[in-house]
């Protein structure tokens, strides 16, 4: 099951989740297009766009739309997009997070996914940082970024 916790400065959200599968594995599911395709989306979401090119310099860009029809106010699509910073397979990934439906779109915010080897498989750990400045992010994302792990979860041991 995945946990997330607010910083007490209530600038980043750390998500966490153990998965039984090598680092490999994990990596693979989460930088590769084709597969990130099959977690991403769900019942709640369609997929519209999904970009990755996983490596220092390259842009990742995902669209959705909820599938209920219910969107931020002013935001027919949900859009997230970035650049990756540090790609280090298998055990770091980081990457700039900008949304079309933030307070301020243009604020850059940085999620870094580590992956740590266990007996069973794959430690997760996914931190959001930078949200101070966004009203009501960490609380959004505490409550995103759970749902978000379980997925790959699910995808990687199913």
């Amino acid at each position: 099951m995945a946990s997330a916790q607010i910083t007490l400065n209530n600038d980043a959200v750390v998500a966490e989740i153990e998965i039984a599968a090598p680092p490999e594995r994990v990596f693979r599911a989460i930088t590769e297009m084709e597969q990130a395709k099959q977690w991403g989306g769900g019942k709640d979401y369609e997929i519209i766009l999904w970009d990755i090119d996983a490596r220092p310099g390259g842009k990742w860009h995902f669209i959705s739309k909820e599938r209920s029809g219910k969107h931020p106010p002013g935001v027919d699509r949900i859009e997230h997009y970035g650049e990756y910073l540090e790609v280090d397979p298998p055990r770091l990934l980081v990457h700039t997070w900008y949304a079309n439906w933030h307070s301020d779109p243009s604020h850059r915010t940085i999620v870094r996914w580590e992956f740590t080897p266990t007996k069973t498989g794959t430690h997760l750990k996914v931190t959001h940082s930078g949200l101070a400045a966004i009203a009501g992010a960490a609380e959004g994302y505490a409550q995103g970024w759970p749902g978000l792990v379980q997925q790959i979860k699910n995808f990687v041991e199913k």
